[in-house]
Parts: C-alpha cells; structure tokens; sequence
C-alpha cells in the first residue's frame, strides 16, 4: 500500500517537473522567436523551416546524388563543374541529377505538408 502512494506521489512530482521544463522552453522559444523575428523579420522563420525541410529530404538520398544536387540546383554550379569534381560525363551528372529529383518529387508529395 505504501509503494503505492509512494509510486502515485514520485509519478506528481514528475509530471510537475516535466510540466514546468516544458513551460519553460516554450517561454523561451517564445522570447528568442520575437527577438528574431523583431531583427531580421518573419521570413527567416520561413526559411529556416524550408532549409530543414530541404536538408532533411537530401539526407534521405545517398551520398553522390546528395552531393550533386546540393552543388547544382542550391550552388549553382554547372553539370560540367560538378562532373569534374566528381571524374564523371556530364550526360552521368545529368542522369543521376534527374533520377533523384524525381525521387526527391515523389518523397515531397508523398509526405505530409508541414
């Protein structure tokens, strides 16, 4: 009966504790999201979202096409700088560029709108 009560009164104490450690980092991302968007705007909320967004579907990519899809649709490089980068054709570069972000196209519209 004791461990009981004991048990029931340790599972308050926690469920107090959890509820004060979450109030307070949603006071705290409160704040620090005012002063963020009261310096640089609500647009770097947005693309901080979309860049996550983005990182987050190229992880779901091997290496190679990662790095080929990085460097020419977000750097800007050619399908020949990056062909170089890599000792691959340019028409290889091409091929594995369109194959992923047609994979990439199909996790996007597949996945839930955030």
């Amino acid at each position: 009966m004791e461990d009981e009560m004991l048990k029931e009164r340790c599972r308050r104490v926690l469920k107090r504790i959890a509820w004060r450690m979450q109030y307070a980092a949603k006071t705290r991302f409160n704040q620090e999201t005012a002063i963020i968007e009261e310096v640089f705007g609500e647009n770097l909320i947005d693309a901080l979202d979309s860049s996550i967004y983005v990182q987050e579907l190229l992880m779901q990519i091997p290496e190679k096409p990662r790095f080929i899809i990085k460097s020419i649709v977000i750097d800007g490089l050619t399908e020949e700088e990056v062909a170089k980068q890599l000792n691959m054709t340019r028409q290889g570069v091409h091929k594995c560029k369109k194959k992923y972000l047609n994979v990439l196209a199909q996790k996007i519209s597949h996945s839930p709108s955030f």
